[in-house]
């Protein structure tokens, strides 16, 4: 019986984290007149760097991956692409005004791993 239970448990944790939406990886084009755009491993942050969801999605405290399929989780464009009022936008190049620049790069720097460089993010092909 205890093994069944345990059994049970294991199943619901793993089909919760795999019926779990979300995409495995995103292309941020946005700057694609100036620099190549950005193939992002969505799955690979979401999965085993971050450890909360609204690190990155700042909009939506508290959001876990068991909840992506019921709540509407905003791209970053919908509010940084076209900005209003102090919101920075993501048609900034530099480094210390692109909202995906700062997150980025200043996590990268801070886990001393990852792209902190143009090229290391923007590849070309």
């Amino acid at each position: 019986m205890r093994r069944n239970s345990i059994a049970l448990v294991l199943f619901c944790l793993v089909a919760t984290f795999a019926l779990a939406h979300y995409p495995t990886t995103i292309k941020v084009d946005t700057a694609a007149k100036k620099q190549p755009p950005v193939t992002f491993n969505h799955a690979k942050h979401g999965d085993t760097l971050v450890k909360s969801c609204d690190t990155c999605h700042h909009t939506h405290k508290g959001l876990t991956k068991a909840q992506t399929d019921t709540v509407d989780v905003k791209k970053c464009s919908e509010c940084h692409l076209e900005p209003k009022g102090k919101v920075p936008s993501m048609r900034e190049m530099s480094l210390t005004k692109n909202p995906l620049h700062i997150r980025c790069v200043n996590c990268h720097k801070e886990q001393k791993k990852g792209p902190t460089v143009c090229t290391g993010c923007h590849v070309k092909k």
